[in-house]
């Protein structure tokens, strides 16, 4: 089990840490494969808040808690979390041999009482043309997908894998955002560098598609955390935001559902 631990604006003692990760390695049971957990501890004013995201069974869930002391914050955490496990492992029990990447959807608790579910996007790689087609026949405007490289060689495997593009609807047309080779192989993320195309779409029939993809300069997609994306999209009349999420080092695009939320993320 991987546990990675990030402490923003604040320093992470040992027993902290340990506490920690006795914690999230209890929750270890529920799992025929856990690929990771990722704890972010933070303090904001008189606040401790603790987020956790964990990949598992090819299921992605998250939590969010605070209070006036980190310990009580990661406990309180790994309780909601625990009981999040086990209802999701209950309602669905007997699809214990699903795919991954065939398992949708997570219900989860946000701290505001409303629901953020993830959905989890197909591992399938397509091209632009067969994403921004896929994406009109769902009458989305968005779409995340797995983009098809022509040759995936010793040092490009990484990058076939975690190569996530998004499409999406702007004021002046349509835009699709892919992050760089380079910046995969070295973990190094600059979103100002990210690649951007402009589509032109002469014809989107599905029998005889035309769209041009027009490659432009510069970004202008966020850095941020889930927790930060929710609180972004909440203050803000658009339906959805595209983002670079900071826990994952993934593009995440996040949307209204009616009162709710839903975030388009990569299958795990």
């Amino acid at each position: 089990m991987n546990i990675n631990i990030t402490g923003r604006r604040m320093e992470m003692s040992s027993n902290l840490q340990d506490h920690a990760r006795k914690k999230i390695k209890k929750l270890e049971r529920y799992f025929d494969q856990l690929i990771d957990a990722h704890l972010i501890m933070y303090i904001d004013k008189l606040d401790h808040g603790a987020e956790l995201i964990i990949n598992g069974d090819g299921v992605q869930f998250y939590g969010a808690e605070k209070s006036g002391d980190m310990y009580s914050s990661i406990d309180l955490l790994m309780d909601k979390m625990e009981k999040q496990i086990v209802k999701y492992k209950e309602k669905h029990s007997e699809h214990k041999a699903t795919p991954l990447g065939e398992l949708s959807t997570v219900e989860l608790e946000e701290e505001s009482g409303k629901e953020l579910l993830l959905n989890q996007v197909s591992n399938k790689p397509i091209d632009g043309v067969e994403a921004f087609l896929e994406m009109k026949i769902d009458k989305r405007d968005f779409i995340l997908f797995k983009k098809g490289v022509n040759e995936v060689k010793k040092d490009t495997t990484d990058y076939f894998n975690k190569n996530y593009s998004v499409i999406y609807k702007t004021a002046d047309g349509y835009k699709m955002l892919e992050i760089p080779f380079e910046m995969i192989r070295e973990n190094n993320f600059e979103t100002e560098n990210f690649i951007v195309y402009d589509l032109l779409v002469h014809d989107d029939s599905l029998s005889n598609p035309k769209i041009e993809f027009r490659k432009n300069s510069g970004s202008d997609i966020r850095k941020l955390s889930l927790h930060e994306a929710v609180k972004e999209i909440e203050s803000r009349s658009g339906q959805f935001l595209p983002f670079f999420n900071t826990d994952t080092n993934y593009i995440n695009v996040i949307y209204k559902n009616g009162k709710n939320f839903e975030v388009m993320v990569p299958t795990f």
